[in-house]
């Protein structure tokens, strides 16, 4: 793992530390060797050398979890001092090299390698210099200086295996974040898409009814029942939409669109043949067609819309065109749409799918084609 890396977790102080380090623990099993050489006999044991060699054994413990404590890597105090622990504790006659092997560990924790490389050989040197002045034999030093070198290989490639678990953990958390997100996304363009539709021709019929209320009670009976069959199919979708198993059909919602237009006093031209019975769900252009049609009712003065479907070689629907001759009725450029939600979410689930949605005005009107792959 790059140094950056490792300093980039350090200056977020995200590690969970405790969980992170717990193979710190199972290092501590090297202290068994410390009296080893008293209980073979090598050397006699005398009370003061155990008193210091417990004293330094505390001191040694206080250190080497001083990560838990302060949520760091080992500095080169801890390091130092480890491998002064070790020296110190040489005329106890105890196995005091065991505190040199902790130090070498330390050092594949620091965040750079150069540094943790460079630190890791400064030690074995020490420990061979010290060693010479001690008036011990070569035999006698490598052992330390072999086991140091392994430990600092394996605590090098624990540390770099931790690192990569913790940043696949963070990507993994990021993933659902993004997907919960992105579901959230989803649900919202298709509420929008379902109800902006439905609740446009509830609002018209609505008005109509009030119109016809006295002057054709019949014609106002039908808007009125119309209207609570349309609120029950959009509470049926929004509840397919929540739960992801949104099916729309694209004859269906052409038949949709001839309601809700003729309603407004809009007339549908169908140029050329309408979707199959029997076509296969398309719910990417059939909530785009739902959208197309609402934001016609809502937006201009159109009278006549010109609908197109495009068929491939498979008799499947990709691509419908929607043509319009009324100008838009905000106050806005002839030539400039502002999209709304609505269009953004259907640009969005077009490319989600692969499609594109343009929009071209006309000298009067728009023209809305949405594509999807075939």
């Amino acid at each position: 793992m790059a140094a950056d890396s490792l300093s980039r977790h350090l200056a977020d102080r995200k590690t969970p530390w405790p969980h992170f380090n717990h193979y710190l623990v199972a290092y501590l099993s090297y202290l068994l060797f410390y009296p080893v050489p008293w209980l073979l006999g090598y050397h006699r044991p005398t009370l003061p050398g155990v008193l210091f060699s417990a004293a330094a054994m505390l001191l040694f413990l206080l250190v080497y979890f001083a990560p838990y404590r302060k949520d760091r890597y080992y500095g080169y105090g801890e390091i130092i001092l480890t491998d002064l622990i070790g020296h110190a504790c040489a005329w106890t006659h105890g196995d005091w090299e065991v505190y040199c092997i902790f130090a070498a560990g330390m050092c594949a924790r620091l965040p750079e390698r150069r540094q943790s490389i460079t630190m890791v050989i400064l030690l074995q040197v020490v420990l061979i210099i010290s060693g010479h002045f001690r008036h011990k034999t070569t035999l006698e030093v490598i052992p330390g200086a072999f086991f140091s070198i392994i430990t600092y290989m394996g605590t090098l490639v624990q540390w770099q295996l931790g690192i990569r678990n913790f940043e696949l953990r963070e990507a993994q958390n990021e993933i659902r974040a993004l997907a919960t997100t992105a579901e959230r996304e989803r649900i919202a363009r298709d509420l929008h898409d379902l109800l902006g539709h439905s609740l446009t021709v509830i609002s018209v019929k609505a008005e109509l009814s009030e119109r016809l209320f006295t002057a054709d009670p019949p014609r106002a009976r039908q808007e009125i029942n119309e209207i609570s069959q349309i609120a029950r199919t959009s509470l049926r979708e929004v509840r397919e939409a929540v739960s992801g198993m949104n099916g729309a059909s694209l004859l269906r919602e052409l038949e949709r669109a001839r309601k809700a237009l003729h309603t407004t006093g809009i007339t549908l031209v169908l140029e050329g043949r309408e979707p199959p019975a029997d076509a296969p769900p398309n719910s990417v252009l059939a909530l785009a067609l739902r959208e197309a049609v609402t934001n016609v009712i809502r937006h201009s003065d159109a009278r006549t819309c010109t609908l197109t479907f495009l068929y491939d070689a498979s008799g499947h629907i990709h691509t419908f065109t929607l043509e319009d001759d009324g100008p838009l009725q905000a106050a806005q450029p002839a030539r400039t749409i502002v999209e709304g939600n609505g269009l953004r979410g259907m640009r969005a689930r077009l490319a989600a799918s692969g499609g594109t949605l343009t929009i071209s005005p006309r000298p009067r009107g728009f023209t809305l084609t949405a594509t999807t792959l075939p």
